[in-house]
């Protein structure tokens, strides 16, 4: 039997990881929870949003220098860039989210990043937000 790596679908926003702690309220900017994706070659974040008509962008930061100690404590915050996303045949930055109800789900095919986190910056609206990452080896 061979021992592909993988990652299972877990919750990164909200999240005690994550900015603010356990935050998912799109009133205010969140940074989800960082995800170690050493040995992974493809990433997906499964958003899900309820509210008042909240208006944002979500964008991915990628990191070769964020760290954590043995017991899952970030030695190294990191630096962390921007990466480029394909939305709908176009290379940007940041994809929009608006409406009162809505899901998405951005699919990474990965190059050598070391982690990988999700970047809501809110506009304006109230609302929920919860994103799920799931990775594993293509």
């Amino acid at each position: 039997m061979s021992t592909r790596p993988q990652l299972s679908p877990s919750i990164v926003i909200p999240s005690p990881g994550g900015s603010p702690v356990n935050g998912n309220s799109m009133a205010a900017n969140i940074t989800s929870a960082p995800t170690v994706i050493q040995k992974l070659s493809m990433l997906s974040y499964g958003l899900s949003w309820t509210g008042s008509s909240p208006v944002g962008t979500v964008s991915v930061q990628l990191s070769n220098d964020f760290s954590l100690d043995a017991e899952g404590r970030v030695l190294n915050a990191g630096t962390w860039n921007t990466a480029l996303l394909n939305y709908n045949g176009t290379q940007v930055t940041t994809i929009p989210i608006t409406g009162s109800t809505g899901s998405g789900l951005i699919d990474i095919v990965l190059t050598a990043a070391y982690a990988i986190r999700l970047i809501y910056t809110a506009g304006s609206g109230t609302g929920a937000l919860t994103v799920t990452a799931n990775g594993k080896v293509s």
